[in-house]
């Protein structure tokens, strides 16, 4: 039996259902606090417990290989909106675990939330895709991550050069405890991530109160969620962005890791194609709402028009350059083939396990002080994982992440090699022993830079169709000191740099298309 406090405001705190999750964590928990500086982002909620339990846990819950060991969510400490930090919540088991020989403790945890009926002000087809997002996540923890960690049958742990490189993958995965979800009703567990034409399992039209009345019976009770270990400040994390270059190739470093973890293993390959998405990522063609790319040329002419001559990048004529002016239409024209192009197999040589959404606030980085016993960035949120090239997150985290003067004069340059060079030396490390005579495992650099290419292209393409027709000077203004919001779509000179990359990346590409045509 539990009590609580009562707030209309927060669906994720005012659950009596949230001690027998939290049991997962601590069987021993006798009642649990909620700070109320929860987050509330366009896909889900968050918030930290601070769980109350007995001492006899603890040694439990530092050794207890049965957690899932894997990433966190980003909505730690992110923005959002939340309430004042000094009320709070109790919760008490009253009859939980107490006892008098034992000592009580208080551990810190991490619950992510989605509620379906918190998601009735957007269409059906972007409430499939928070929902989708959810499922995609819970998956990723409960299925891929056992499969990432698990040795290889041929794997030799006892020459001190085994293959079995989860060890080190698992410094980059926080531990989660539980992770569930309900979708029943709305999404067929077997209907494909990237199906954004489902079509809606409740009216959308007809009599206001009707429909109103068929969708809320089917969301009561559906979504999940998520509860994992907390990587607060407290515990010597903290996420930001913009970051230093150095923080970028950090994080960098752990994607290469996760990117190593999956390439080259077909059977895994196909697990994750079947069971998160055939595409990852958040901004995946397939998994847009089509109006994005049905209003390309719209939106484009919308941002050129708000922004031309605001700035001195401006006035010197990149937004007046006539392939820029065309820009919004040659994006939309070649949106199907940079996808396609941008879309592996599973047999692809090139074929791996993607992130799918690697901006900054998607990974915790050490604090100095943590530094010190581990530098390793922790990656969070797995929610758009699935099959793709390495280069599409890459391409994502450099643009969303770092400012483009430190891009300039190569640092650019050094980021993608520094991320190729953490590949190649996991790819090198997974494989000791299996190359014919000693060759090392390379990713050739014009193949990779083509991946890279492409990816910069298709994060314009909905960077334009989903943020920019809205866009304006005062937009970028308020949103400046936005961490989790692109740096393209908050600071203008980024925003021309990568315009005015994307405008020779397209070019290529314009002409290779024209050649293959040609061609056949």
């Amino acid at each position: 039996m539990t009590t609580m406090a009562h707030d209309d405001n927060a669906n994720i705190i005012c659950s009596q259902e949230l001690l027998p999750i939290l049991s997962h964590a601590l069987p021993t928990i006798i009642s649990y606090t909620l700070p109320s500086d929860r987050v509330v982002q366009a896909n889900a909620e968050g918030a930290r417990i601070l769980a109350r339990h007995s001492s006899t846990l603890s040694e439990k819950f530092d050794n207890d290989d049965s957690t899932t060991n894997t990433a966190p969510v980003a909505v730690g400490e992110q923005g959002g909106s939340s309430a004042t930090a000094d009320s709070r919540l109790l919760v008490t088991a009253q009859d939980g675990h107490r006892s008098s020989n034992n000592s009580i403790e208080e551990t810190e945890l991490f619950l992510k939330q989605v509620t379906a009926s918190s998601y009735t002000h957007k269409s059906w087809t972007d409430m499939r895709r928070t929902l989708v997002y959810l499922r995609t996540e819970v998956r990723f923890y409960n299925e891929v991550v056992p499969l990432l960690l698990a040795p290889s049958d041929d794997d030799d742990v006892g020459d001190g050069n085994s293959n079995n490189d989860n060890n080190v993958l698992q410094r980059y995965l926080p531990k989660v405890h539980h992770a569930d979800y309900n979708l029943h009703g709305l999404i067929p567990d077997d209907t494909p991530t990237t199906d954004a034409k489902q079509p809606s399992p409740f009216p959308e039209e007809g009599d206001e109160d009707d429909t109103a009345q068929t969708r809320d019976e089917l969301l009561n009770d559906k979504g999940g969620h998520i509860l994992l270990q907390s990587l607060s400040p407290s515990h010597g994390y903290f996420q930001d962005s913009p970051i230093t270059m150095q923080q970028s190739l950090s994080c960098l470093t752990a994607v290469a890791e996760l990117h190593a973890s999956a390439w080259g293993n077909k059977p895994l390959l196909r697990t994750i194609h079947d069971r998160l998405s055939s595409a990852g990522g958040s901004y995946q063609l397939q998994f847009r709402n089509p109006k994005e790319l049905q209003n390309m040329v719209a939106s484009w002419e919308s941002f050129r028009g708000h922004f031309l001559g605001h700035s001195e990048k401006t006035k010197v004529g990149i937004l007046e350059k006539e392939s820029v002016v065309r820009l919004g239409q040659r994006v939309y024209d070649m949106a199907e083939y940079v996808s396609r192009e941008l879309t592996p197999l599973v047999g692809d040589q090139y074929a791996t396990l993607v992130h799918g959404d690697y901006k900054a606030m998607n990974a915790f980085l050490p604090s100095k002080a943590k530094e010190l016993d581990d530098d390793a960035a922790i990656m969070i949120d797995f929610s758009c994982a699935g099959i793709g090239y390495g280069m599409s997150d890459v391409g994502m985290h450099i643009v969303h992440a770092v400012v483009p003067t430190d891009l300039e004069n190569g640092g650019e340059e050094r980021l993608v090699d520094g991320y190729l060079s953490a590949l190649e030396d996991a790819m090198n490390r997974k494989n000791y022993g299996k190359t014919a005579n000693g060759e090392k495992w390379t990713y050739p650099r014009e193949v990779a830079m083509r991946h890279y290419r492409l990816a910069c292209v298709d994060y314009l393409r909905f960077i334009m169709g989903r943020f920019w027709r809205s866009a304006t000077p005062d937009s970028f203004e308020k949103k400046k000191h936005s961490k989790n919001t692109t740096l393209i779509n908050r600071n203008l000179d980024a925003a021309m740099a990568f315009i005015e990359k994307v405008d020779r990346y397209l070019e290529v590409f314009e002409k290779e298309k024209r050649d293959r045509e040609f061609s056949t």
